[in-house]
């Protein structure tokens, strides 16, 4: 290791190394879906899109939110091959590559020690509802590049007077990616941009409210050449329709909890344990943005594992900063959260095998399966209670003698 560094330069070689022989290796035994056989899948709006800009289809019929996430569907569709899936995935796999650089750099601008850079990237990476295996289940989607583009964002922030600006080019192509980017650069606005107005770091507010402006005169635009097939949807009444639902269905709390702890294992319960005594650095710009996916996985869809993983670029940057484990520790929470990442397992086919698919997700697995997911989650709770929770500015009893 260079003294002085974090990583060196063969640290993300190899990581863009393995990422890709992951690609490959996956892409030998995960078959993708057939998505034509479930409507409820989001590919069949995608390829809708990517038809339009390919100039195979005349009429542009997406329905809303698709409607306005042009940038991936008319990037596969600029690409030489012919083959929608393949193109799709080449999208995927240059994205789920370009996020790997900008994690290691940021990991040192964090501090963090070589091992959490790696801990992480392998959680982003691998994890059955990471940037690998999920997406070459159902290869035509928009998700991949939201990686990269909120590393970037991340990045541009904490750097601020070199390259904040930056955000004004950042923001709109994100937004146009997907839509939630807007939200996430309304509350960067006002927390902690308002906070920096009132510390006179001026040029950070406004490069964020500019952002924030020209993401949403391009959506506003895009919502304008290509209107949605489904007159009266928004994101608004999309949210309250999602909300009466969990009113509706209580046991949806039970498996929303389930769901996120899929998504982040023992480290989302460490955090939890100790939330009040959790420190990070660049927390007031890293800590809104882990709020805004914590609201986002309950309330911006039905499928609960998928977006709350969509954020583990901001939540596990910010665990691996924030909680105070020493090296055995981080070893023992990582395996005891291996089962979540289901490494060993691929996805059943959601259009022929809807039921089987169901089973991987606890918000929509039968009560059997959900029992399974419980049984998990109060494990994990229970140990990380147990080892890792923080009491009285020292370890728990049985923590600290396990250092000693």
């Amino acid at each position: 290791m260079i003294p002085g560094k974090n990583y060196s330069f063969l640290d993300i070689i190899l990581a863009m190394a393995f990422t890709g022989l992951g690609f490959w290796s996956f892409s030998l035994f995960q078959s993708p879906l057939n998505h034509e056989l479930n409507p409820l899948f989001d590919a069949n709006q995608y390829q809708k899109a990517y038809y339009y800009f390919r100039g195979d289809s005349s009429h542009y019929s997406v329905n809303f939110p698709f409607s306005v996430r042009l940038f991936v569907p008319w990037l596969a569709a600029q690409l030489p091959g012919q083959s929608m899936m393949g193109n799709f995935k080449m999208v995927n796999l240059y994205f789920g590559l370009s996020w790997i650089p900008i994690w290691f750099v940021l990991g040192q601008k964090l501090n963090l020690e070589r091992y959490k850079i790696w801990i992480g990237w392998f959680w982003i990476s691998f994890h059955w509802v990471g940037v690998l295996k999920a997406n070459l289940s159902d290869p035509i989607t928009v998700d991949v590049p939201l990686y990269t583009f909120q590393l970037l964002l991340l990045w541009l922030l904490i750097e601020k007077r070199k390259t904040i600006w930056l955000l004004l080019i950042l923001g709109p192509i994100a937004t146009l990616q997907k839509e939630s980017m807007l939200a996430i650069l309304l509350i960067l606005t006002l927390f902690p941009g308002l906070k920096w107005l009132i510390e006179e770091k001026k040029e950070a507010f406004f490069a964020l409210l500019g952002a924030f402006i020209l993401s949403w005169v391009s959506l506003k635009t895009a919502t304008l050449i290509f209107p949605q097939a489904n007159e009266g949807k928004n994101a608004i009444i999309n949210i309250l329709n999602y909300t009466a639902g969990l009113f509706g269905h209580p046991d949806l709390i039970l498996r929303w909890i389930c769901s996120i702890t899929l998504a982040y294992g023992g480290f989302l319960w460490a955090g939890i344990w100790n939330s009040k005594k959790l420190k990070a650095k660049y927390g007031e710009v890293i800590i809104p943005l882990v709020v805004v996916y914590v609201f986002f996985s309950l309330f911006a869809g039905g499928d609960f594992t998928r977006i709350a993983f969509l954020g583990s670029t901001f939540v596990m940057l910010f665990l691996l900063d924030a909680l105070p484990l020493n090296f055995k520790q981080w070893v023992l929470l990582f395996i005891i959260s291996l089962p979540a990442m289901r490494l060993t397992g691929f996805l059943p086919d959601g259009g022929a095998q809807f039921d089987q698919w169901k089973t991987w997700y606890p918000e929509f697995a039968p009560w059997n399966w959900l029992v399974i997911y419980l049984g998990y989650t109060l494990l994990l709770a229970w140990v990380s209670w147990k080892w890792f929770r923080i009491k009285n500015g020292n370890y728990s009893t049985s923590t600290s003698s396990s250092n000693a």
